[in-house]
């Protein structure tokens, strides 16, 4: 997939594999695209046209980072003063409580 931000290209076709039920760790240099792949996946940005995010094989165009949410995709973001007083388990699973008011 791509992403442009006006004339800055921010990923050119990016593959990018996950396998279910694991843990992974995103990490590169500073305006390598990480924050930009990690908002595609999390339904936060839309990917360039002709981008296809695919989810056991089946187009996952997530309207709404809910709705990645709810597919099982879930992001922990490494700023740690977002909830600060919430522990380790309950930042981790925030986002899944606030799927379900939806």
């Amino acid at each position: 997939m791509s992403k442009r931000y006006g004339g800055v290209r921010a990923l050119d076709g990016v593959d990018f594999a996950l396998s279910g039920s694991e843990s992974h760790c995103l990490i590169g240099e500073n305006g390598s695209g990480k924050s930009t792949l990690i908002k595609i996946i999390s339904g936060a940005e839309r990917p360039d046209l002709g981008a296809e995010l695919l989810i056991d094989g089946r187009p996952a165009p997530f309207p709404s980072p809910a709705d990645a949410v709810r597919r099982g995709v879930q992001v922990i973001y490494q700023d740690l003063a977002l909830f600060p007083k919430l522990t380790v388990a309950e930042n981790i699973d925030f986002p899944r409580d606030l799927s379900r008011s939806f």
